[in-house]
């Protein structure tokens, strides 16, 4: 199978497993840039958070997702910096 890169250059599988190979078993290859994965969500807010559930009619929904997409953040993010606003 051949891929090809956001600049149109194709590559098949085989250069991409040469590739790989030899990163890998390069000597300064020990993989500790890997970290452990952790299960769940990253806490952005502090390690105390709790959540907060609010029932929304759907325009009410959609506005805040709207204006939390204009503003490039999320919803929560949105509310977050309203409170912290007050």
């Amino acid at each position: 199978m051949n891929w090809t890169a956001a600049n149109g250059t194709t590559y098949s599988d085989e250069q991409i497993e040469q590739w790989a190979t030899a990163q890998e078993t390069e000597p300064e290859y020990t993989g500790s840039h890997l970290a452990p994965s952790k299960p769940g969500r990253p806490v952005t807010v502090g390690k105390n958070a709790q959540p907060f559930t609010i029932r929304l009619d759907e325009a009410r929904r959609n506005k805040i997702t709207a204006l939390a997409k204009k503003l490039n953040t999320t919803p929560s993010g949105l509310v977050r910096d309203l409170i912290d606003a007050m």
